[in-house]
């Protein structure tokens, strides 16, 4: 990836495909792994974040904390509240008025405890879940990134950054084999998968160095090595038992899924994988966000439309194109106001920002960091 580049499409696609699964196991199609979808979100803000982190300190010695909450404020709430709101307003007119404990979680970004504790009720908002891990970890990391860097270089950062996984992965083991934790907390907790975000930032802190360069080449060396992750993500995710994922399994799968988005970095323009640098998975990769949002109204949309014992297969495709609908008017109506916003803001934060070859352009990070 020439450094010259304006974007990076293949994480465009990724979105894109991320999404799709998450949209295709919750319309219920048999064997597909939605939540691989959403640890892959995971990933990608990791890095993503973090490299904007590290580029900002790298070029003015610190980090604005106000200028990041504020960029992110503007990126992420307004969609967010128009749909929560919405979906208030919708399920109280249909007879299924939320309860305090829902309406409270989902305004305070928060519907992940309130799953976590409540067995994951199947809500408008049950989705929810990851933004709110999401914003937990907008709200945390920076802080801790700050500590870290001011501890030392970036072999301390990484350091760091390792140790946070291994603590995750043991915290929630224990809380699942020893402590007795239900499956619906440590798949929404934030305390149990934050793994999968460090993995993301460990890949963005070593992304300089030498022996993440031999690790890329390695992984890069053919076409045909995405292929094998992907095995090795579907296997890891399918065969294991219920303690097995919910212990080690999260962590390999956001290894694996790591692993991935480095290679396509590299191999997304290559014949095999180019397909996610094509205008259409561009595009949805754009409204990924608000396809996430809103993908539950438009597959109950398709629902009713087709009934899915007989017709699965049109009520899940015409479900697909409403969520596309949805979140097409989200992104233009409602969030491409604040995004201008924040790309005034943005740009004067990175300004002269520079990244490595193998990475992109700034452009493309600052675009693409959710």
């Amino acid at each position: 990836m020439k450094a010259s580049h304006k974007h990076l499409p293949a994480l465009d696609g990724i979105r894109a495909l991320a999404v799709f699964v998450v949209v295709l196991y919750h319309a219920g199609v048999a064997h597909v792994p939605g939540d691989l979808g959403v640890t892959a979100f995971f990933v990608l803000s990791g890095f993503l974040i973090t490299w904007l982190l590290d580029a900002e300190y790298a070029r003015t010695g610190s980090v604005s904390l106000r200028e990041f909450y504020i960029r992110r404020t503007l990126r992420i709430f307004p969609a967010y509240y128009v749909f929560v709101i919405l979906s208030l307003v919708a399920d109280f007119a249909l007879g299924h008025p939320w309860s305090k404990g829902l309406i409270a979680s989902a305004f305070t970004y928060t519907v992940n405890y309130y799953n976590a504790f409540q067995g994951h009720p199947s809500t408008t908002v049950a989705h929810a879940w990851s933004l709110g891990v999401e914003e937990q970890f907008y709200l945390l990391w920076p802080v801790a990134f700050l500590a870290l860097t001011r501890r030392g270089n970036s072999r301390v950062r990484q350091t760091g950054v390792l140790w946070i996984i291994l603590l995750v992965v043991v915290w929630r083991s224990a809380l699942f084999l020893l402590a007795g934790a239900s499956p619906s907390y440590v798949y929404n907790a934030f305390d149990a998968r934050a793994d999968a975000l460090a993995i993301g930032c460990f890949i963005a802190l070593a992304a300089n160095g030498a022996t993440y360069r031999r690790f890329e080449r390695a992984v890069r060396s053919s076409g045909w090595l995405p292929l094998i992750t992907l095995g090795l993500l579907y296997y890891s995710r399918q065969s294991g038992s219920d303690r097995y994922h919910y212990t080690l399994g999260m962590t390999v799968d956001a290894l694996l899924l790591g692993i991935f988005i480095i290679q396509m970095l590299g191999l997304s323009e290559t014949r095999g994988w180019n397909w996610l640098n094509s205008r259409p998975a561009r595009w949805l990769g754009l409204i990924s966000y608000p396809c996430y949002l809103w993908h539950p109204w438009g597959l109950d949309i398709g629902s009713h439309l087709f009934a899915p014992t007989t017709h699965k297969w049109a009520a899940i495709f015409v479900g697909y194109l409403t969520t596309i609908a949805l979140a097409a008017s989200s992104y233009y109506v409602v969030e491409r106001p604040f995004l201008w916003l924040k790309e005034r803001r943005t740009a004067k934060a990175t300004k002269a920002l520079s990244f490595p070859a193998s990475v992109g352009s700034t452009d493309a990070i600052m675009g693409l960091a959710e």
